[in-house]
């Protein structure tokens, strides 16, 4: 052998050991420490029915989008918090932290997310944080913690309960906002994407069972098993051990049918190889985004943001101008999208808009030099009033705003209202008994005494006799208090029956009760109703409603007032008597619906002419403008 191939030799000797060592340390899995806690686990299952909807309508908006408007990407801030050793050596440099931002607004780019550094880094020098173990966040937390913000701490090394090297995890309950990350594990592109994807409310695509997946290949148990992901493959838990070379599994492993798995190598949530984790899947993005507006919409940076402030933001009238303002002082540039439909409305800092009667989202966006911010205001501006009589089962609600109701968190704890279904999230406290949805305060967060509010959009009383009924659950060791109150035109009138106060059930499995409010003195009134829901002493405290419906309470038509024939309707004449001439009254006749048909004044010499409808049951409803009287009728 001559030198030359000798060395060519070498050379490709070198090559091979390199590739297998890149292979190998690319393949060496230090783990997730993310885990998710029962009471996590029932709050995601709790607001599933809110999110699905969101993302249905997010995954419809991606598909046939008009090119002449633009995709609204909300702006998230993200607080970085470097740990160096006592003398301000080691930690990552503001490069590194920059290129992980950077990789991670290309994978949530269309989550409709991107994250930017809010008022730089901050620097932590301490030893004994350098080497950090999972379930010690108070040190960090304690003083250095930002509240609003995603804080995400970087050190040198990380281990769980097990002592055992962990590349990071995440925090997310309540207003939690915490990531901790390994430095090494920050550059890899993927895990802190990954970690954040557990922020947002995804599981590992394996699922959050400790022994394997319980997924089934053929998808059809996806909604409920595994990640509950239906777009992600069924994922047995990849390892190096089942990872070829190239990315590829070749695990041989079967799920209960006998089916093999077959899993995305590439997915960020999967077990799979650092190198090999590039994107999410369409359903992953659209839960993140859904998860965002749902539960993490109060992420705000102090310094620089699109918050805005409006002089006014909803009326019952038919129309509403509005004063807008951008707080941001810094800002050189804003962009107002007034029905964030894609399309600049407005480019001043405080421009007026006249609304019309409907709910709108608001959005803006503010540039100053190389920051942009945006963010989207969903439900903000509400004009008009009801249609018609309120009638809320909460079945097909996604956000509350849209259909005109509003919460408010008043202490910004997270005490507030949510959708739910079937059962609360906390065990021992709120209803557990049916599977359709309902609203509930969720009492695992705020403080004893919080308030939250959930107002109702505007509705007129035409009648006297008119009321509201309710249904209530309220069980649990600590529960709190429910009061309703009634806005008119001069303010809110508090407590128009008496608050209901501690438990009104004995067990999660007690029906509902119900409540009826007399609404008569609020006739001929536009009003809005708000519960206000108040914290008990801890998190045993979980209340809900449902079933709030507006009514007129009808007297039937006896022929001592009204005298109604022929019933059933022959040769197309209704005739009504009033047994009361000097009295004036009109007459309604609807469909079992209230669709309304016919309508008029009662006069005893001409019969009504119901030619028109066909043949079935109305509802003849009389008023004498002081109450009205209701009689069914066939034709």
């Amino acid at each position: 052998m001559n030198i030359l191939t000798y060395k060519n030799h070498l050379l490709l000797l070198s090559m091979v050991l390199s590739t297998v060592q890149f292979v190998f340390s690319q393949n060496h899995i230090e783990s997730c420490g993310t885990s998710f806690s029962e009471e996590s686990i029932s709050f995601y299952n709790s607001i599933a029915p809110q999110l699905k909807t969101i993302e249905n309508r997010f995954l419809n908006s991606n598909v046939g989008r008009g090119t002449s408007a633009k995709p609204i990407i909300n702006s998230i801030p993200v607080k970085a918090h470097v740990i160096r050793n006592s003398d301000g050596s080691g930690g990552l440099f503001e490069a590194d932290i920059n290129r992980a931002i950077s990789e991670l607004n290309q994978v949530f780019n269309e989550a409709k997310m991107e994250f930017f550094l809010c008022d730089g880094i901050n620097y932590i020098n301490e030893d004994k944080l350098c080497h950090f173990q999972k379930g010690d966040e108070a040190s960090l937390t304690e003083t250095h913690y930002v509240p609003g913000l995603i804080n995400i701490f970087f050190t040198n090394y990380i281990e769980n309960n097990s002592e055992e090297s962990i590349c990071g995890y995440t925090e997310n309950a309540g207003k939690t906002d915490l990531i901790v990350l390994k430095n090494d594990c920050a550059k890899n592109g993927s895990s802190l994407a990954h970690e954040m994807g557990h922020y947002f409310s995804l599981y590992h695509t394996h699922g959050n069972k400790a022994s394997g997946t319980d997924e089934l290949v053929d998808g059809s148990n996806c909604d409920t098993a595994g990640d509950g992901i239906c777009d992600t493959p069924a994922d047995p838990g990849l390892t190096p051990k089942i990872m070829g070379y190239g990315c590829n599994y070749i695990g041989t492993a079967q799920d209960a049918n006998g089916d093999f798995y077959q899993p995305d190598t590439q997915n960020i949530m999967s077990y799979a190889s650092k190198i090999c984790r590039t994107h999410f899947s369409q359903q992953q993005l659209a839960r993140m985004y859904a998860f965002y507006i749902t539960a993490k919409n109060y992420l705000s940076c102090p310094s620089f943001n699109a918050d805005i402030t409006a002089n006014v933001t909803e009326t019952c009238e038919d129309s509403l101008t509005v004063n807008f303002e951008s707080t941001t002082n810094e800002a050189t540039n804003w962009q107002w999208d007034i029905n964030s439909d894609g399309i600049v409305d407005y480019t001043s800092k405080n421009p007026t808009h006249t609304f019309k009667t409907g709910i709108y989202d608001v959005t803006l966006t503010v540039e100053c030099k190389d920051k942009i911010a945006t963010r989207v205001y969903h439900n903000l501006i509400k004009i008009g009033t009801q249609n018609e009589f309120l009638d809320e089962d909460f079945e097909d609600f996604d956000m509350l705003g849209k259909h005109g109701w509003s919460t408010n968190d008043t202490a910004g704890n997270g005490y507030n209202w949510f959708l739910g279904k079937g059962i609360t999230p906390s065990e021992g406290t709120g209803p557990n008994i049916k599977n359709d949805s309902f609203l509930f305060v969720e009492a695992s967060n705020g403080e004893p005494g919080d308030v939250a509010e959930l107002i109702s959009p505007c509705f007129n009383v035409d009648y006297e006799n008119s009321g509201l009924e309710f249904s209530y659950h309220m069980f649990g060791k600590h529960m709190g208090e429910l009061h309703v109150d009634i806005k008119t035109a001069e303010g809110y009138i508090n407590d128009v029956i008496p608050p209901l106060v501690g438990n009104q059930q004995n067990n999660e499995t007690d029906d509902f009760k119900t409540k009826t409010i007399d609404l008569s003195a609020y006739a001929y009134q536009t009003i809005k109703i708000r519960f206000r829901a108040i914290r008990g002493a801890n998190w045993e405290g979980d209340l809900a409603i449902d079933n709030i419906i507006f009514q007129t309470i009808y007297t039937a038509i006896t022929d001592k007032v009204y005298k109604v024939y022929p019933n059933p309707v022959t040769d197309n004449l209704l005739y009504i008597k009033n047994n009361n001439p000097s009295e004036v009254a009109t007459y309604t006749i609807t469909n079992l619906m209230g669709q309304p048909f016919l309508s008029g004044t009662i006069n005893n010499n001409y019969p009504i002419d119901v030619s028109r409808l066909s043949s079935g049951n109305y509802i003849l409803s009389i008023f004498n403008g002081k109450s009205r009287t209701v009689k069914r009728f066939i034709k």
